[in-house]
């Protein structure tokens, strides 16, 4: 990707490092295929996360079995008020103008690639956190899987079917459509078991395999992500788990310096919002050894 140093050239640069760059990460970003997204233009973003016990009638006065003429039960439904701020991910380098018009190797398109793949994995990182509150889980679901998946892999499909019952049960969501983020040793793990037990792998489709996805088990998506820690995995119900407010959506821009240098600089900012952590669950302890 070799590009023209006159000056009047240097919007039509902007426009095809940027074009470069959200290209790239169409095909990086893991973890914003299990949010919806959406654009704000608040810097503190406030949110309401409704208690999803499901509504019944008082002690003594139920909701089944109201007499005739009598007062209803009233049932109190509720929501907590949850606060979160914009994050601001960037990186930037200086490539050398000698660099760009003889290197061998296309040091501006490199330079690109890698910055843009640098955003995207520390916006994966954020969302992975706030998905798991930090794996310090305080309102989503969470269990110690009962065998490490790496010893008795068995123990894959009942964990996935018990993070989908736990989704079902305590949520009241739909579970025909949920994910499972695993980090690349639990992609290893779950291959093994399939070779195991004599099983055809998960066919990837070509236009969604970019992003992570590795087929389906038990009707369970598939994801794989270097962002998940060691020994967890992540079952969620997407685009309704939590929402992601995009103040800055991912953007680049080149700053010349004629004759010297030219800074490529890529940026997004942007916060998640836990809305429906029922939607959530972490399974921990999945592995021994890496």
């Amino acid at each position: 990707m070799a590009y023209d140093f006159q000056t009047g050239s240097l919007g039509v640069r902007k426009e095809v490092v940027d074009s470069m760059v959200k290209q790239i990460a169409a095909r990086s970003y893991r973890f914003k295929q299990a949010v919806a997204i959406v654009p704000t233009n608040a810097w503190k973003n406030t949110f309401f996360r409704e208690d999803l016990t499901i509504p019944a009638g008082q002690s003594g006065n139920a909701t089944k079995g109201i007499p005739r003429g009598a007062n209803f039960p009233q049932a109190v439904v509720k929501w907590e008020e949850v606060s979160v701020k914009i994050i601001k991910h960037g990186l930037e380098d200086n490539v050398a103008w000698e660099d760009v018009i003889s290197n061998d190797i296309n040091v501006q398109a490199r330079t690109i690639i890698r910055l843009t793949e640098g955003v995207v994995k520390s916006v994966d990182d954020d969302i992975w956190g706030s998905l798991t509150e930090n794996l310090s889980p305080t309102n989503i679901q969470t269990f110690v899987t009962y065998a490490r998946w790496d010893e008795a892999s068995a123990a894959i499909i009942d964990d996935l079917m018990k993070a989908s019952r736990l989704i079902a049960t305590n949520g009241n969501y739909d579970v025909s459509d949920l994910m499972c983020f695993v980090s690349p040793y639990g992609k290893q793990t779950i291959m093994k078991y399939l070779v195991d037990k004599g099983s055809q792998f998960p066919q990837i489709a070509t236009d969604v395999a970019n992003n992570g996805r590795i087929g389906r088990l038990a009707g369970i998506q598939l994801v794989e992500s270097v962002s998940v820690t060691a020994s967890y995995a992540l079952v969620v119900k997407p685009k309704t788990c939590a929402t992601f407010k995009e103040l800055v959506s991912l953007r680049s821009t080149i700053i010349e310096d004629p004759y010297r240098s030219v800074k490529i600089r890529v940026v997004e900012e942007a916060c998640t919002e836990l809305t429906d952590p029922k939607a959530v669950v972490l399974i921990t302890n999945t592995q021994k050894s890496a």
